[in-house]
């Protein structure tokens, strides 16, 4: 059985469709998230304390295996203090960026005056050879800015962000004029996807931790040469399955999954450009895509944001580059962000731990 903490938590103690004691081996995929403290490492904990206890009634021992692309410090000693034991199995390169990836830092202050979405402009254009494209930011607001803003200079992007059902059921009220329809509290919508289906519970998502909504949801820092009105636009919320489908197809992206642009002026001078064929995909997103996804297609990764801990940096730049291929990182470095920029450009060229 594949499943997320949260699900597995839910079935064990509210809905009883699971006993822990049927469970004799775990596998902890992306470990670094689901064992960290500060977001999912709550309930996975809760799950192995569970898993644990009613295997020790029946005098046996669980087998729990942890993988993960990167290891924090907290993380390691958090597992090594719950399976003392445990036997380590790294290869040289973690933590290390892989050798076939070639890694530009873009001073935004220096090279473009501080007009981020202009390095970005610049950034694309360079790169008319790469098919597909990932646009890294490090919130939900700033994704669809960019988004809008690709839109608007004739880019039709897709845009991949995380979020609960009701914030899903919002959007879709809000679409098809029926915002005023009532939910119920503790069963998804009738339209509900798999995926919403799968996660649902009433209030609170238990698939996705407080803490990690509220970063994508932190309030955005305006960006220069940008509209205020544009960086405050409704956030929409597509299909995210959809979404990946029409990145790795090779059709123009369908028109609903295009921003919404309430301009009479701008809409139709934008129709041609959206119906053509675009011979590349880009697809604007948070970190929840930097883990889980099939991106060996991907062979250039931007950091429109740059990211604010050097394991995001691993995460989000190993979107390419995977399984011996070939890739590119170019990655926006605001004043804020030169410190741990510097850090992970001198790791880079010494060949060290990033």
């Amino acid at each position: 059985m594949v499943s997320t903490p949260g699900a597995v938590l839910r079935y064990m103690t509210r809905d009883r469709l699971l006993s822990p004691a049927d469970l004799r081996y775990l596998v902890v995929d992306e470990a670094d998230s689901l064992m960290d403290s500060h977001s999912f490492g709550g309930q996975t904990s809760a799950v192995l304390d569970l898993v644990r206890r009613a295997n020790q009634t029946q005098g046996r021992r669980e087998q729990a295996v942890f993988v993960s692309a990167t290891l924090p410090k907290m993380v390691r000693e958090h597992v090594i203090g719950r399976y003392p034991d445990i036997v380590h199995v790294a290869t040289s390169a973690l933590h290390r960026a892989p050798k076939k990836l070639a890694q530009t830092f873009i001073d935004v202050s220096r090279d473009y005056q501080g007009h981020r979405l202009n390095a970005l402009w610049f950034v694309l254009r360079t790169a008319a050879n790469d098919r597909h494209l990932m646009v890294f930011c490090n919130t939900k607001a700033h994704a669809n800015l960019v988004h809008r803003q690709l839109f608007r200079r004739g880019v039709p992007a897709l845009l991949l962000l995380g979020g609960d059902p009701q914030s899903a059921e919002k959007h879709r009220g809000a679409k098809n004029k029926d915002a005023g329809r009532a939910v119920a509290a503790r069963r998804p919508p009738k339209d509900a996807d798999a995926w919403e289906r799968a996660t649902w519970s009433s209030n609170v998502s238990d698939e996705q931790p407080q803490s990690l909504e509220q970063t994508e949801d932190s309030v955005a820092e305006p960006i220069n040469g940008v509209d205020i009105a544009d960086l405050d636009a409704p956030v929409p919320r597509y299909d995210r399955e959809e979404v990946l489908r029409a990145f790795y197809s090779d059709q123009p992206v369908p028109e609903h999954l295009l921003p919404s642009i309430n301009c009479a002026v701008e809409r139709p001078l934008l129709e041609p450009l959206v119906q053509q064929r675009y011979p590349r995909k880009i697809m604007v997103c948070t970190d929840l895509a930097s883990r889980g996804l099939d991106t060996t297609c991907v062979s250039h990764v931007v950091l429109f944001d740059f990211p604010t801990t050097a394991i995001d940096y691993l995460h989000r730049s190993g979107r390419t580059a995977r399984a011996g291929t070939r890739g590119k990182v170019s990655a926006l470095v605001g004043k804020k962000d030169r410190r741990l920029a510097d850090q992970i450009r001198l790791a880079i060229r010494q060949g060290g731990v990033i």
